[in-house]
């Protein structure tokens, strides 16, 4: 399958999740309904852009990449608090089962949204790792991103663009003994096509749906 159409999918998937009516929601039901909803429209609006499909616009997808920051990590796993499930809401039991998880797949959000508004100057390109990385090179802007909180795990150079902004994720590989063991992979968003990032943001909403999110 190309790039294209996993992300297709992808988002096919993650939209198709979001779409659902308020029911009588109110309080934090409505609050974390209407955060979704808000992610649910800029993941759609970006999708023509990352697929080619439509003009490329990074300042618009700095913006809709500061909206996804804006309700992911600690904003949005604050919004569900261990409590009984109203019948208006579409969160399931596993949240508070699998917190750790929840957590993680929230903060994720957060820093894939954050790799997104840097990578968007790349467009749908993946940059030469020969060409020029001075700071005038990396310069963006993000004069869209203001209302976003810069977070203590990246500098606020890194948060400018001023120095590649990178993510470290651990993964498990199998050993020559046949065991496993950690290592970590470092993810340089300012050396990444925006689509790839937008992939990545894909995948995490669908990761979060599919096993916290009750419902089609």
């Amino acid at each position: 399958m190309n790039k294209n159409a996993l992300v297709g999918a992808i988002l096919a998937s993650t939209l198709g999740a979001a779409v659902f009516a308020h029911n009588g929601a109110t309080g934090l039901v409505m609050d974390r309904m209407n955060g979704m909803t808000a992610m649910r429209d800029v993941m759609r609006d970006l999708a023509p852009m990352m697929q080619g499909s439509a003009e490329f616009d990074v300042r618009a997808v700095q913006t809709a990449a500061t909206t996804l920051m804006a309700h992911a990590g600690d904003n949005m796993s604050k919004l569900f608090p261990e409590e009984p499930i109203p019948a208006a809401s579409y969160a399931r039991e596993e949240i508070w089962r699998d917190w750790a998880e929840f957590a993680s797949l929230s903060e994720d959000l957060r820093t894939y949204a954050m790799g997104l508004a840097v990578a968007a100057p790349n467009a749908l390109t993946t940059p030469n790792p020969s060409v020029d990385l001075s700071t005038d090179a990396l310069m963006v802007d993000h004069s869209a991103m203001q209302m976003a909180p810069a977070h203590e795990a990246f500098s606020i150079a890194q948060l400018m663009g001023v120095e590649p902004l990178r993510e470290t994720i651990r993964t498990t590989v199998p050993t020559a003994s046949g065991a496993t063991s950690e290592t970590a992979l470092a993810i340089n968003f300012a050396m990444m096509a925006a689509d790839d990032a937008f992939e990545m943001v894909s995948q995490t909403c669908a990761s979060c749906h599919a096993q916290f999110r009750r419902g089609n």
